[in-house]
């Protein structure tokens, strides 16, 4: 049997840090785009070095947390929301691995943002307070409630096409000044940077809402999985 290319895929925690989480969306996308998934818990920084060796493609998922302002040179404003410091120091050193060794890398919602501030970049704290925008639908927070203008000829249009694609929103901050060589390859139509990536790397991909769960409303969120396994199955060769 071939073996399937794995994909780390980092965990949350709850409020009273108890027990990991992951909504099982994640894995069924890594999973229906042939990849297997591996579940990272954020317990200890020391090994986080060890997880990549296991994988051939990382997956940073999002949550109900921020960056802390600090992170990116900022005093930290009554709208930011709660952080979860043990989290963000061992993201932060996964992503830095995992982009100094081209492991390809999908950061979603929050695991965008956290690429971003990585390479030097900075956030909105609170879109509303700062921009007077809200993103934050309702429930049900799986259909799509926006479409993102997708710049044309880059990894992004390459997976999805070109066309204007219709995505969730469910983020408070966005992506303010963009980090060290990234490129921004969607916005939607009030100028929130919705999807980010690096041209330098094999495959380092960016998005803001969540395509393994507005895929059953919008099919073409598929290819974003599919290609990175697809990238994790060329590395691994």
């Amino acid at each position: 049997m071939t073996r399937r290319p794995r994909i780390g895929i980092t965990l949350g925690m709850d409020e009273a840090g108890r027990r990991y989480q992951l909504k099982r969306a994640y894995a069924d996308a890594v999973l229906a785009a042939g990849g297997l998934p591996v579940l990272v818990p954020h317990g200890d920084g020391s090994v986080a070095t060890l997880y990549l060796a296991e994988c051939d493609g990382l997956v940073l998922s999002g949550g109900h947390f921020d960056i802390p302002p600090e992170r990116y040179g900022e005093t930290r404003r009554p709208s930011c929301g709660r952080t979860q410091e043990a989290r963000t120091d061992f993201e932060w050193g996964l992503c830095q691995a995992a982009m100094a060794s081209g492991m390809p890398l999908l950061g979603v919602c929050g695991g965008m943002q956290l690429m971003n501030v990585v390479l030097g970049g900075t956030l909105w704290q609170d879109l509303p307070a700062d921009q007077g925008l809200h993103h934050e639908q309702p429930e049900p927070k799986d259909l799509p409630s926006h479409p993102v203008e997708i710049v044309p000829e880059t990894l992004l249009a390459r997976l999805v096409g070109a066309a204007p694609l219709p995505a969730n929103s469910t983020h408070h901050q966005a992506v303010r000044a963009p980090g060290r060589g990234v490129l921004i390859s969607g916005r939607t139509a009030d100028g929130v940077v919705e999807a980010l990536e690096l041209p330098d790397a094999p495959f380092a991909l960016g998005i803001q809402w969540h395509p393994e769960s507005v895929v059953r409303h919008e099919p073409r969120h598929a290819a974003i999985y599919l290609g990175l396994v697809e990238a994790a199955r060329d590395r691994r060769r």
